[in-house]
């Protein structure tokens, strides 16, 4: 009944008013079927019913409780995904068909016609305020732009298994994605059918390049696979604007501007810092401090040491391996892994090698690292040393991570790009897997990032990080800034168990307002989190459904970001901005660890809003108020 209902009012040209009640009794619909939590109902229908059903009301009011009323979608998507991810994955293995089981459940749902409601309510929403997004020469409501940039390339429309099938890339493409995938290798823009955590790598990775990055409502993708194959101008502005065309419909004093993105980025690249390579004595936490990063050793290392220093008990031990000890190993002789890696790029870049050819080589590279056995000398001192930081072997666990000179620059920051070998127990196994990390920045996924932005990849050195393992019950990402809406306030991703909300998966991400209000973005619905295992690494276990930070645990965090403000030297981008702060930490049974701290970097954003502005010269003024009492504006007739 609610459905017909539903599209009657679609129909009838209801008013804002009938339609915003409408959708709040399909939330409650929703709620009733399962389909959202209590707390995803209370955050989508409190703004709803601050509105009213008649007369004026603050267009920014509106255009909040809208943009909240589009994560109903995505949300229900997450809860079918969670509930069944068991039987689905056996399902889909007997029978691919079993794969479109999620969508059918939720189109004989209240959400079938929770959308097409949504779907007015975010185009009339966007109009009044201003806001255009235009795909394929119609204009849509109920889009997102999640990261500033402008791309030009081949549409590229990937299905579900297709990236871990195999499925390769180009860096001019623009890929359509089901969903954010944590191993994403590096791309010319992103678009995704489901908006996803905001503070996974291959969002940071976006931001820190530029790549525009953005979420599309479902119903766009059979008009994307149309397209499939065929160039396109993607733009995103920092305002959430979104533009798709295909480069054949753009007019043609717009051409000449397209060339501006890689042109900027190629007169931005970065050279990779020289380091310091006469220290080759393993270092102790208390030894490092943040005047030895990208010189001694990586970032991660000597921001670890302020850490300590600045937050005391907040950090476990470590010990580093400084950069000095990577190339003892690797460049002795001519025939050494870095002699070789020195002159694949040499003959690249006199022609006598193709890209194949190159990329053949660095893996031979790869693999002779990957393969060192650790010095006696370095045994020698490294033993004793780890006694004495973390106690008699067998009785910790580390993560070995890696740690290079090209990160956190004043550009990018290289997030998620190289290997981390998690909760190490054996200390034969804890030396394979150093040669193991030394060698993961030369996978071609690294690689391939680290060239968009560097103009001598091959300059490289890693430094090992050695952590003690944290048994985290929860962990996550803090950026303090609005990610969401450019507003005021810190953005959160948190999920259960070790390493939680940094590939990906359903964190729970909250915005944590300066008055102590708390936007719910998402809630953690993965299906499994990570554990340590004693025996040594990590095992997937059931994950607990609910709230996942505390009231206590959302203070603490607040508190560090404003710790973190006052104690940290601030970080500034290369138009002289002040960077938020970009801090993984975990939770063990309610007291806070830190692992790392390092700038957010975003770029790309000033050329996406001169295009948007040259695409849409004149974008409508929102007014200060509107009224509830008077019909939306109307979608196109491809929306109907």
């Amino acid at each position: 009944r609610l459905q017909i209902d539903a599209f009657a009012a679609l129909g009838s040209r209801a008013s804002r008013g009938e339609l915003v009640t409408l959708a709040s009794t399909l939330l409650d619909a929703a709620y009733g079927c399962g389909l959202h939590s209590g707390r995803e109902r209370d955050a989508l229908a409190a703004p709803l019913l601050r509105l009213g059903s008649g007369g004026p009301v603050p267009t920014a009011s509106y255009l909040e409780a809208v943009r909240g009323l589009r994560r109903a979608g995505p949300w229900s998507l997450s809860t079918v995904r969670s509930v069944f991810a068991e039987p689905l994955v056996r399902y889909i293995a007997l029978e691919p068909k079993a794969g479109r089981f999620t969508d059918e459940l939720l189109r004989g749902s209240p959400l079938l016609g929770l959308a097409e409601t949504t779907t007015r309510l975010a185009f009339d929403a966007d109009s009044v305020s201003g806001i255009a997004h235009r795909v394929f020469g119609e204009t849509y409501g109920g889009l997102l732009g999640l990261n500033p940039g402008v791309a030009t390339g081949r549409l590229r429309v990937v299905g579900d298994g297709q990236l871990a099938d195999g499925l390769e890339l180009g860096r001019d493409e623009i890929v359509v994605l089901p969903a954010t995938v944590s191993e994403l290798p590096p791309v010319g823009g992103i678009l995704t059918l489901a908006e996803g955590n905001l503070l996974s790598h291959v969002q940071l990775l976006a931001r820190n390049l530029g790549i525009p990055n953005a979420a599309l409502s479902p119903v766009l993708a059979s008009k994307l696979a149309e397209r499939d194959g065929q160039r396109v101008l993607l733009v995103v502005g920092s305002d959430g604007s979104l533009f798709l065309e295909t480069t054949a419909e753009v007019a043609p004093e717009l051409l000449a501007l397209l060339e501006a993105p890689s042109a900027a980025l190629q007169a931005t690249k970065l050279d990779a810092p020289k380091p310091d390579l006469a220290i080759r004595k393993p270092i102790a936490l208390s030894g490092l401090e943040a005047g030895l990063a990208g010189r001694v050793v990586g970032p991660k290392a000597a921001n670890l040491g302020e850490l300590a220093r600045l937050f005391p008990g907040r950090v476990e031990q470590a010990i580093a391996l400084p950069f000095g000890v990577f190339d003892a190993h690797t460049a002795t002789g001519p025939g050494s892994p870095r002699a070789r890696l020195d002159e694949a790029f040499r003959r690249h870049r006199a022609g006598e090698l193709d890209e194949a050819a190159l990329a053949a080589e660095v893996e031979e590279v790869r693999k002779a690292v990957a393969g060192l056995s650790l010095s006696h000398e370095l045994l020698a001192e490294l033993g004793p040393m780890m006694v004495q930081v973390f106690g008699p072997p067998g009785s910790y666990g580390t993560f070995v991570r890696s740690d290079t000179n090209v990160e956190d620059l004043p550009g990018f920051t290289g997030a998620g790009l190289n290997e981390t070998v998690p909760n190490v127990v054996d200390q034969e196994a804890r030396m394979i897997a150093i040669a193991r990390v030394w060698a993961s920045p030369f996978q071609p996924r690294s690689m391939a990032w680290r060239s968009r932005i560097l103009n001598r990849p091959e300059d490289i050195y890693t430094s090992v990080l050695i952590m003690k393992s944290v048994p985290a019950d929860k962990s996550g990402v803090l950026v303090t800034a609005d990610l969401a809406t450019r507003g005021v306030g810190l953005t959160v991703a948190t999920a259960w168990g070790v390493g939680g909300a940094v590939d990906g998966e359903a964190a729970e991400t909250l915005v944590l307002r300066p008055d102590g209000a708390v936007e719910l973005l998402s809630e953690a619905k993965a299906a499994y989190r990570r554990r340590l295992r004693s025996t040594g690494g990590v095992e997937w276990v059931p994950a607990s459904s609910g709230t996942v930070l505390t009231g206590e645990e959302q203070a603490a965090v607040r508190q560090l970001a404003e710790e973190a403000q006052e104690r940290l030297a601030p970080a500034r981008g290369a138009d002289g901005r002040l960077l938020p702060w970009d801090i993984e930490f975990g939770f063990v049974g309610g007291r806070l660890t830190l692992f790392q701290v390092r700038p957010l970097v975003e770029r790309g954003q000033v050329l996406a809003d001169r295009l948007a502005e040259r695409l849409d010269p004149s974008p409508a003024q929102p007014a200060a108020t509107i009224d509830l009492e008077a019909a939306p504006a109307a979608p196109t007739a491809s929306e109907e």
